[in-house]
């Protein structure tokens, strides 16, 4: 195994870098590592790489192995491109990490490109943490925060301090205001002028890429995508986008390529009008008796339904419909629920292949997202060919 080429060793580690639900297999990355050293060091960067299975018991190891040595640890922490951590206050020893330990973990990541969190029994970050965390940070293009208090600013203080976020997912319902970003900060009455609304500025980041599992309220809403005008581009909503939801994403609405819908609906349908460029569109639960054909944008290259299993279905019609409504489709991806209604599915084929459609049959969970890295071509999957991008 040693005299096997490293630029051949590290297409077999990358070969074997995903399990089947896309996910990075740490099993056969630390089992490669063990083979020799020509492999050891390969596979101890892709191991690093992405660091989501971090619990309280092993955030201590982890933090160690990046502080090992000036020389070692320095480069396990550079390999580090995605971290998915729990943050819990000073005084809960065994939580998870603490806001210190994690300007510290960050500090010792230099080349991190994706935040995933979860704060846990904590408000908001004191300004002597978020000023560190600034710094230790500023390389940040992608975060999700799975989850916080209701009334936390957490996420107002984040995209304040990291202005350089693309790619935000936010997996919890919002009800506080941007603008008390800290303790001293007032609260925003609910009867605020206008014309002091209007002077308080927006969010600074240029969204790309917005997942909301909730909406949250039309101002919290506006604010967030202030300064994303010209930017975003794909958009993924939990939640049915009502007459408030749809008179702000309007403005962005012409500019999507990809629109996400968990349920389809009178409303949904109002919203999808307006994409007038859309190149993909996503749903997740795809309505029997609603048509989808009369409202799809001519654009679309990509149309994808992914019924959970649970989900009962007796007819593929909306979507052979939705099939010959689409001049431009080339990839149709469908669940294998699909597949169990035989005749309809066959018809289904038929039409992609009259079309020059590939079909993809799927059964990828909708939590398990894409790399959050700039489109070329629809559908953007997980892959190794994406490393490159995460920089």
């Amino acid at each position: 195994m040693s005299f096997v080429p490293p630029e051949l060793v590290l297409c077999i580690l990358e070969h074997g870098y995903y399990t089947s639900l896309r996910t990075p297999d740490y099993t056969f990355l630390k089992a490669a590592a063990l083979v020799c050293k020509t492999w050891s060091g390969p596979a101890q960067t892709l191991l690093f790489r992405s660091a989501t299975k971090l619990e309280p018991h092993n955030i201590l190891t982890f933090h160690a192995a990046l502080l090992s040595s000036a020389s070692q640890g320095k480069a396990l922490g550079g390999c580090v491109r995605i971290l998915e951590i729990s943050i819990v206050p000073a005084s809960i020893s065994n939580g998870g990490c603490s806001p210190d330990d994690f300007v510290a973990l960050l500090q010792a990541c230099p080349q991190l490109y994706e935040l995933v969190l979860s704060i846990n029994g904590m408000h908001e970050f004191e300004e002597e943490i978020l000023k560190k965390l600034g710094d230790a940070g500023r390389r940040l293009k992608a975060l999700t925060l799975v989850k916080c208090g209701l009334q936390s600013p957490i996420l107002f203080q984040l995209l304040n301090i990291w202005n350089n976020i693309q790619f935000l997912k936010i997996g919890h319902e919002i009800a506080a205001w941007p603008w008390r970003t800290a303790a001293t900060t007032p609260v925003l009455r609910r009867n605020t002028d206008p014309a002091e609304l209007a002077q308080r500025h927006g969010a600074e980041v240029c969204l790309y890429d917005l997942a909301l599992s909730r909406f949250p309220t039309p101002d919290v809403l506006t604010w967030l995508l202030e300064s994303s005008a010209d930017s975003l581009r794909i958009l993924e909503l939990r939640d049915i986008p009502g007459p408030a939801q749809r008179n702000i994403l309007s403005l962005h609405a012409p500019r999507l390529r990809s629109l996400r819908l968990a349920h389809y609906n009178t409303y949904s349908a109002a919203l999808l009008r307006m994409c007038t460029a859309l190149e993909e569109l996503v749903i997740y639960h795809v309505p029997t008796h609603f048509p989808l054909a009369p409202d799809l944008p001519p654009t679309i290259e990509h149309l994808s339904f992914r019924n959970p299993n649970h989900t009962y279905r007796n007819t593929l019609q909306p979507i052979i419909e939705a099939v010959d409504a689409l001049p431009k489709l080339k990839v149709l991806t469908c669940d294998k629920n699909a597949e169990q209604l035989v005749m309809d599915y066959e018809i289904l084929k038929a039409k992609c292949r009259m079309k020059g459609a590939e079909v993809i049959v799927s059964d990828m969970p909708f939590w398990v997202y894409e790399d959050p890295v700039m489109v070329h071509r629809f559908p953007r999957t997980r892959s190794v060919s994406n490393f490159d991008a995460m920089f």
